[in-house]
């Protein structure tokens, strides 16, 4: 049953305290789960975190006593890190909730609403239970309804659920067709070429990023035209953002597709490398080119890091097909960690003769932890070409445009390489 998860997890030590929770959730048909943290006759924490859970109800007290990175590990067991969910700290004792808390942001799990419930404020009305759940319930829900941001982001999900059963049903439609139909799918994104290839994983992602593409072109016929009216006015009245501000992170995700892991032996379009040490740099590396040394002339820092970086700009029907030949096209650029700005807006560049307009820039990317803040540069009078062995061995592949992206490089390299030049009369 893997592929069934709760979306509600109760995490308490008396089942019959919470007992009409657990009904409330089960009479509403939304998966629940209860997680007993009792130290002598409890659960084991899961073993995988959970993917689609929304609420978490949290006790702050096991067998009796406190302990604040015990609660934090239940959490932490429970989702993985960054994940939206929302907290709710159902507990005899709040004061503690600010320990718990700060673990959490410290781990990487801060939930997106932390609604903090003292049981004491909650006592049964009718004598059948221990405490008044409908009361409780209805407080949640109404925290989450009055989120019109929520709202829509909700509405997308649930329209991604919709979309991707639409998806699955047609595949399926057929069982003793299912496997011909996948391996259509591979061979007709993946192109001719990964016939032959033994790497099933690669073969994987191809599947995988070609459902994507089929779950986007469905998406649209399920959009509900029903919006909130508050919600069009705090949502979808664009005449101003009231604080305007730079998220890294979801820039990259526009930027990049978002691979776990890259292994060198991939080549795929829009591929992004940095030279190793060799002979290859001294050739084809910008790093000392006169016109973009002054460019980034103000990059001069002991956090500012500059490496020699080149993009996979071969076309992706010729790699689809194993077309390319001999050898890979490249356009070369630099990697810029932790540049100089004046703002928080724009990268600090010198202006003037240098500011020349075979460069292209990337700014406010995210790469790791590690790597927080990145500028990518580009520079279109720098392209060249490897043979395939060279290009596995001697490059270290670090990230992966996505289409767009490449689809706008590749346009931008055209136009510049074929435009023409200025006939003067003497």
């Amino acid at each position: 049953m893997k592929y069934f998860e709760p979306n509600i997890v109760i995490v308490d030590d008396h089942q019959q305290e919470i007992q009409d929770i657990l009904d409330y959730y089960k009479n509403n048909g939304i998966g629940c789960k209860l997680l007993n943290p009792d130290y002598t006759d409890g659960d084991d924490m899961p073993e995988k975190h959970f993917s689609d859970v929304n609420i978490i109800y949290l006790d702050l007290y096991y067998s009796g006593k406190f302990d604040a990175e015990q609660c934090s590990n239940w959490i932490r067991s429970i989702v993985d890190e960054k994940t939206f969910y929302i907290l709710v700290l159902w507990t005899k004792d709040i004061s503690k909730a600010a320990e718990v808390l700060e673990l959490l942001t410290t781990h990487n799990r801060k939930p997106f609403l932390s609604i903090e419930k003292n049981k004491t404020e909650y006592p049964s009305k009718t004598g059948e239970s221990k405490y008044d759940f409908q009361q409780l319930i209805q407080e949640v829900n109404e925290v989450i309804e009055n989120n019109n941001a929520l709202e829509e982001i909700f509405t997308w999900k649930n329209n991604l659920k919709i979309s991707s059963n639409n998806v699955i049903s047609n595949i399926t439609k057929d069982p003793s067709q299912i496997n011909d139909k996948l391996k259509k799918i591979i061979i007709s994104h993946g192109g001719r070429s990964i016939i032959e290839s033994d790497n099933a994983l690669r073969k994987r992602a191809i599947l995988f990023e070609a459902l994507d593409t089929i779950l986007i072109s469905n998406t649209r016929k399920n959009i509900s035209s029903d919006i909130n009216p508050e919600t069009i006015e705090r949502i979808y009245n664009l005449q101003a953002i009231q604080q305007p501000f730079i998220d890294k992170e979801l820039n990259s995700w526009f930027h990049f597709k978002l691979e776990k892991k890259i292994n060198n032996e991939l080549i795929v379009p829009g591929l992004i490398s940095e030279f190793k040490e060799n002979e290859w740099k001294e050739m084809y590396s910008i790093h000392n080119d006169k016109n973009v040394m002054e460019y980034i002339s103000k990059q001069i820092g002991d956090e500012v890091q500059i490496s020699s970086i080149a993009l996979l700009l071969t076309r992706p029907c010729d790699i689809a097909q194993n077309k390319y030949g001999r050898n890979l096209k490249l356009i070369s650029g630099l990697k810029i960690t932790n540049p100089i700005r004046k703002t928080n807006v724009k990268m600090e560049f010198q202006k003037g003769s240098s500011d020349i307009d075979s460069v292209k820039l990337y700014d406010h990317l995210y790469f790791s932890a590690e790597e927080n803040d990145v500028t990518l540069l580009f520079d279109f009078r720098y392209n060249f070409s490897v043979p395939e062995k060279i290009f596995k061995e001697q490059f270290d592949k670090i990230k992966i445009f996505n289409k767009e992206l490449l689809s706008e490089m590749q346009v931008e390299y055209s136009s510049y390489s074929s435009r023409l030049g200025i006939t003067q009369i003497i």
